[in-house]
């Protein structure tokens, strides 16, 4: 509802937008925080007033988790999941939002035809005389394969969206003839080029002194320029400061191995599958399974029914063989009943999401306590560590608070506290005793300063920290950054001095004199792979036949010098070659624009963050702390 009073003010004040204006003004008394703001636990975050809620990020990160494979069953898994998942809703509200400020409407009629015309696509949504079967008996379709018919309108409104909107800015996209006719040229006129490209070399610049690196630093201080600083406080606890403590006894494995034994032991299994997806065909392929098993029991060839009847892709290279395989390794069902068999004994039909199969268990076996000891001694010793480490730094937290001191509650726990050195919100910061410190680096830019995290697990350390203080956006004094200094004057010197003796050698004309030159004959700009550098691209086609081109730098930081020895003219294009080509390049300047937008909306929305304030509500982009950095993770910020 929020967003439709915005939506009210973006174009000329009416009488009803005045209406909703006052009513808006008589919200505030509501909408104003009284104390400390609170959210709804189920909504995980608001961009531009449209909320995120915990169950539609919980289904995505599920999707990708199902994509992730063992990795999803890890911390640092689930924490990547859901930090991706996240990330797509955001990205999706943000579409959504520039879809509204360019005033897109797809009407329920559109999305309707839309979904019929998808719908007729599928042989599996028509009755045998081609019409379309019934809604229900489709939704139950749908249904069947984990979504549905509102699900499939939503998707429909989304792909209309998005096609009306990259229309709508395409038309408003400048694409004059003088463009479409050097786009022609790159695309269709042969040349026959020789070129030199030359590498600058940094080496050949010899360290100037503070007085140059001071002055060049004074005159190209936007280069250097860094964001805010940031200075933590921290403790950090490895397993080193245990020392011997964490290393668990013969008795204490030997537990392990056995309460671990199921994740030891694996299995050999053949199959033979029926494919099935709606209940009809499950019930067929039932029926055939049970007549199969009791040709098999019997004594039919296994390995020949599987070749001739499993509809598993690798049926005829393996014969339905799948190897051995652990525990989670097939999905439940199938694992299920392969474990309850006996060796050579065929299962009863089993249904999965893939259909039917028909399993032979092949063998059993189990690694011995001697061949994992050592993982398990490793497995442990990390145990213990992660518990102890969280116990001692969560006492810290305790008497520390959010905002307290955290020397004093270090000296107490008998903990060493250090200073970091400034460091930019850049996941390659590094910090002196952290490995893997850039882990933790945007929960450090997201708390406040004074503000004291939670326990962070950042590689193979924990960590508490407290923001102890921000530096502003500045050019750093240049001791503080005179290796960077110098290597950038370095660069520039030495490119400065290569363009001298390049342009001194052309003189006389002949690229020879500069280096090993390089011929290529009958070649478009488009294809010519220098080309991918504008300036490179525009000489070729400025420079006429017989002369040798300006020296422009390329993409890869190299000099190059061109020579045209022969050009056939690109043939003209018709109408609607000019006018394929007009739309061709619309789309590539729309995909560039609308990329650019969302970026801006980002960049803007996250300047209100406020939850409780109201331009926070409707007009920025906020994420609910109680999600806490541990599963809220990098938003790739």
């Amino acid at each position: 509802m929020l967003r439709n009073f915005r939506k009210a003010f973006q174009g000329n004040q009416t009488p009803t937008a005045i209406l909703m204006g006052l009513t808006l003004v008589g919200m505030v008394a509501y909408l104003a925080p009284s104390g400390k703001p609170e959210a709804a636990d189920n909504v995980v975050a608001r961009v531009y007033g449209r909320e995120i809620l915990k169950g539609d990020w919980d289904l995505n990160t599920l999707y990708i988790q199902r994509g992730m494979g063992e990795k999803a069953r890890t911390e640092e898994g689930l924490a990547y999941a859901q930090s991706t998942a996240l990330r797509m809703l955001i990205d999706k509200a943000i579409k959504e939002e520039q879809a509204d400020r360019h005033h897109v409407v797809v009407t329920d009629q559109e999305v309707r035809e839309d979904l019929l015309f998808t719908l007729n696509r599928f042989e599996i949504f028509k009755n045998p005389d081609g019409t379309l079967r019934p809604f229900a008996e489709i939704e139950h379709i749908l249904q069947a394969n984990h979504t549905s018919i509102k699900e499939s309108e939503k998707q429909s409104k989304e792909r209309l969206t998005q096609q009306k909107l990259n229309t709508q800015v395409a038309c408003g996209m400048p694409v004059d003839e003088a463009w479409i006719s050097m786009e022609n040229r790159a695309r269709n006129e042969k040349i026959s080029i020789e070129a030199v490209s030359l590498a600058p070399d940094p080496a050949t610049a010899k360290d100037p002194g503070d007085a140059v690196l001071g002055s060049y630093l004074k005159t190209s201080g936007p280069r250097f320029q860094q964001g805010p600083r940031r200075v933590i406080q921290f403790v950090s606890v490895d397993m080193a400061s245990f020392g011997n403590t964490l290393n668990p006894d013969e008795t204490a494995l030997k537990a392990a191995y056995e309460s671990k034994k199921a994740e030891y032991s694996e299995l050999k299994a053949s199959h033979i599958l029926l494919k099935a997806k709606t209940d009809e065909e499950f019930t067929v392929a039932t029926a055939k399974a049970e007549k199969l098993r009791e040709e098999l029991v019997k004594g039919a060839d296994f390995s020949k029914k599987a070749e001739a009847l499993s509809e598993d892709p690798s049926a005829k290279s393996n014969k339905g063989d799948l190897g051995w395989f652990k525990s989670g390794q097939m999905v439940k069902p199938f694992e299920d009943a392969a474990n309850a068999l006996k060796e050579g004994e065929f299962s009863a039909p089993v249904r999965t999401n893939f259909g039917v199969h028909i399993i032979r268990l092949d063998g059993r076996r189990t690694k011995s306590f001697e061949d994992v000891k050592e993982s398990l001694r490793s497995g442990l010793a990390q145990e213990r560590f992660s518990i102890r480490a969280k116990e001692k730094l969560a006492q810290l937290r305790k008497r520390t608070g959010d905002r307290g001191d955290l020397n004093a509650a270090a000296r107490a726990l008998d903990l060493q506290v250090k200073t970091s050195k400034p460091m930019l919100n850049d996941s390659s910061a590094q910090i002196e005793g952290i490995a893997f410190a850039g882990m933790m680096v945007s929960e450090v830019f997201k708390l406040k300063v004074g503000d004291i995290s939670k326990v962070q697990n950042v590689g193979s350390t924990f960590v508490v920290f407290k923001v102890l203080s921000e530096l502003p956006s500045a050019v750093p004094a240049l001791k503080e950054i005179r290796v960077k200094v110098l290597d950038s004057w370095k660069t520039m010197e030495a490119k400065r001095l290569l363009l001298e003796r390049a342009t001194a050698q052309l003189k006389g004309g002949d690229l020879k004199a500069l280096g090993d030159v390089k011929a290529i004959s009958d070649t478009t700009v488009k294809t010519y792979p220098e080309a991918a550098s504008i300036s490179i691209r525009k000489e070729l086609l400025a420079t006429a036949v017989g002369q040798v081109s300006a020296p422009v730098w390329g993409n890869d930081g190299k000099l190059w010098i061109g020579k045209i020895s022969a050009r056939t003219p690109a043939p003209e294009l018709n109408f609607t070659q000019r006018r394929a080509l007009q739309e061709e390049l619309q789309k590539q300047l729309v995909s560039k624009q609308l990329d650019f937008e969302a970026l801006f909306l980002e960049t803007e929305g996250k300047l209100r963050p406020g939850f409780s304030s109201l331009w926070g509500r409707i007009g920025g982009i906020w994420i609910n702390p109680r999600i806490g950095p541990s599963e809220q993770g990098d938003l790739g910020e």
